[in-house]
């Protein structure tokens, strides 16, 4: 276990406990630690556990991520006592004994309170829905619906120790029993076959039973484990519906200790043919007030009919029981998000593999970026390719929509560039040979916006190839902002296979800047529904200081003060480049 301990909080000694094999450290609310600090990234940084090794990873963050102040790159080891800066916030790293961490996780004895209420409607649906697998379930015939005296009713809702008819020390017994039996089991496979092995050894007089859970996605119950006397499981159990409806609708437990002269099971033919004496069914219920499924026990011994005792013993261990089951749910919910979290983290890992590692160094020009991903990974793309004459081609794209399906459409968008870029004889046709490659992908009803620029430093041009993207704006040294390229800008990628595409070329004046974005920097959105929006961004342009790198930094600050906390709706990517004057 270790902790992350924030050692400039004035107000309270705050710490985090590092579980999980991936914790994500930002401003963003969906990061496992959420850092209140309006440097700090979206999703600044990461830490990384594999075999008790902690290991500390930037996520190309705009102020870098820092150990003991020395700035990292790629994966660091974290060791006791490192300190971690993240801007303004720092927080030190530390190996604590599991012991010194507690929490509490208590169920009281209300637990078994109630049991989901369920409409009629949903009733018959999941009555007519019972998975018939090793299950006997012949067509019943309704008949009347109150029980006779033959039959108790115990309001689960109502049941606490109080009321018990069972001595004390026996219930305690049975529940140590059930408990010691399905404990540690954390697949419900497992579980309920247990359980039913201990009901049978608690409840001697029983020879069959069964358990029914309800598949939440199915919106059904099915039979998830079966048990007779002397057998492990049963091809042929009495599954009497109307009981089963009963107890997942009105939320009763019930017993009927004579079933032969219960007019409610006067017309069940499986209860009959089965030559049942006596039933006990309880609904089952999580803490969290979530009815799950039933337990049913039958004997068809006269002389040993389940007793008032016996149905108050089987409400309390069926508390027990879908404490277990809840449990070894959420251990497989929990095991198939981890996989997810892997899965994202390595999709994350390769999608910021694609992006540059650094800037170019072509004498004369200054470049600068920024990129982040509105979710895990997103389909906003910029690269700097150089090409083999001496040119420098710099692009930038935005996949429609976001998330895993943009980013795999923005890896091929990658590779693709590069391919044409190096093989076509003009950017033109390298273009035009991109968006037939898309469109013929695939891939869905797709569109990429994309803009490529490609330099000449020898004779200060920029070559310009326009899909669909927003125009790139340039400031000149004397200040004035201005969009270039919008009258030569085309139809995006992806939308008409034979497109040919124009470039247009112009002149890059000494002191000049020129950035190019993705409409997550225009489209941040406020709290009043207002949107940054390019007037303003050209309006900022004005006022940035000449070196890029504040360029960019300047741009990303505004928008994000602008969102005023609101969360990103897409992906941010800028990309800029600056000639100094002579």
């Amino acid at each position: 276990m270790a902790v992350l301990q924030l050692i400039n909080d004035e107000k309270e000694k705050t710490q985090y406990v590092l579980e999980g094999e991936q914790i994500v450290l930002g401003r963003h609310p969906n990061c496992e630690i959420v850092l209140q600090s309006g440097v700090v990234s979206r999703r600044h940084a990461q830490i990384l556990v594999s075999h008790g090794t902690f290991y500390l990873e930037d996520l190309r963050s705009r102020n870098g991520t820092y150990v003991n102040e020395q700035v990292i790159s790629g994966r660091h080891e974290l060791q006791e006592g490192d300190q971690i800066r993240l801007c303004d916030v720092v927080l030190t790293f530390a190996f604590t004994p599991s012991a010194l961490i507690t929490a509490t996780n208590q169920v009281g004895s209300e637990a078994v309170a109630k049991t989901l209420e369920v409409s009629n409607s949903e009733i018959l649906n999941l009555s007519s829905s019972v998975e018939e697998s090793r299950m006997y379930l012949p067509q019943e015939v309704e008949a009347e619906e109150s029980f006779d005296s033959s039959t108790s009713i115990r309001k689960v809702a109502s049941f606490n120790n109080e009321e018990s008819l069972v001595d004390p020390s026996v219930k305690l017994r049975a529940i140590l029993e059930i408990t010691q039996a399905i404990g540690r089991e954390l697949k419900v496979e497992k579980v309920l076959p247990k359980m039913l092995a201990t009901l049978f050894n608690i409840f001697p007089q029983a020879e069959q039973g069964f358990v029914l859970l309800r598949d939440n996605e199915l919106s059904k119950l099915k039979v998830k484990a079966s048990r007779a006397r002397g057998q492990q499981t049963v091809d042929n159990v009495a599954v009497s519906m109307t009981v089963v409806r009963h107890a997942m609708q009105t939320r009763e437990a019930i017993l009927s200790k004579n079933v032969s002269d219960d007019s409610r099971f006067k017309q069940s033919t499986a209860l009959s043919r089965m030559q049942i004496r006596s039933i006990m069914c309880v609904p089952m219920v999580t803490p969290e007030d979530e009815g799950i499924g039933v337990i049913q026990i039958v004997t068809r011994d006269e002389q040993q009919a389940f007793s008032e005792e016996d149905l108050d013993l089987l409400v309390s261990l069926a508390s027990q029981a879908s404490l277990a089951v809840a449990n070894a749910r959420l251990h497989e919910e929990d095991l198939v998000r981890r996989e997810i979290e892997r899965d994202m983290e390595f999709a994350t890992q390769v999608q910021l593999g694609f992006l540059p590692k650094s800037r170019p160094k072509v004498d004369g020009y200054t470049f600068s970026d920024f990129y982040e991903a509105a979710l895990s990974v997103g389909g906003d793309y910029f690269d700097y390719i150089k090409l083999p004459d001496g040119r420098l081609a710099m692009a930038i794209g935005d996949v429609a929509g976001k998330g895993i399906p943009a980013a795999l459409l923005m890896a091929r968008l990658y590779s693709s560039t590069r391919f044409q870029l190096l093989t076509c004889p003009t950017v033109a046709d390298a273009v035009s040979g991109l968006n037939e490659e898309i469109s013929s992908s695939g891939l869905g009803h797709r569109f990429i916006t994309f803009l490529i620029m490609v330099i000449n430093p020898e004779t200060h041009t920029m070559e310009i190839v326009n899909a669909g993207h927003l125009t790139p704006l340039v400031r000149s040294a004397n200040g004035s902002v201005k969009a270039v390229g919008k009258d030569d800008s085309n139809l995006p990628l992806g939308i008409v296979p034979d497109l040919k595409y124009k470039s247009s070329t112009r002149s890059i004046a000494e002191g000049e800047t020129l950035i190019a974005f993705t409409d997550g920097v225009t489209e941040a959105m406020n709290k009043k529904k207002e949107i940054f929006g390019t007037k303003r961004l050209q309006e900022l342009f004005k006022t940035l200081p000449e070196e890029i790198q504040l360029v960019i930094d300047g741009v990303v600050n505004a928008s994000e003060e602008f969102a005023d906390g609101m969360n990103a709706r897409d992906d941010t990517c800028l990309i800029g480049v600056h000639r100094a004057a002579q």
